[in-house]
């Protein structure tokens, strides 16, 4: 099963197996609104004088879960640790996925109960935000969904 989320900037694949545990879910048909997403700086206030940068991007979501109809377990959206500054992300959805808030190095539960469908499709509305110590013109945000079966 291939993965990958565009979210702000591209798509992450990578494969699993299907057996019990962790897999990651293929969702190479999402795709982002705008297509990149450039970060801006925050205002600096009083209580928050480092400031930081922030951005938001809506994400159309398409996971596939075919391989795993009939099965039960948890979905969870995932950001890789990576070298540069610490992202958060928080977003909305609109359909079956959890609004939630996740650091780079976490998984948030997006999702739980028995597949029933090909696919899980939403809509998520999400603010990324870094520190003050955002130091790229561009990087590759490298989300992802995992499905641990029950």
């Amino acid at each position: 099963m291939n993965t990958s989320l565009l979210t702000g900037l591209v798509l992450a694949l990578a494969c699993a197996s299907a057996s019990a545990g962790t897999h990651r879910l293929d969702d190479s048909q999402s795709h982002t609104t705008p297509p990149t997403a450039q970060m801006e700086w925050l205002p600096q206030t009083p209580g928050d004088r480092d400031g930081g940068m922030e951005t938001w991007v809506r994400v159309h979501l398409h996971i596939d879960t075919r391989d795993w109809v009939g099965r039960s377990g948890r979905i969870y959206m995932v950001l890789p640790l990576d070298q540069a500054s610490s992202i958060e992300a928080v977003w909305t959805t609109n359909g079956p996925l959890r609004s939630g808030r996740l650091v780079s190095g976490e998984r948030a539960l997006v999702w739980a109960g028995t597949i029933g469908a090909d696919s899980l499709r939403d809509q998520m509305q999400v603010r990324l935000r870094s520190g003050p110590d955002w130091q790229s013109a561009s990087r590759r945000l490298n989300f992802h969904f995992e499905f641990d079966t029950d």
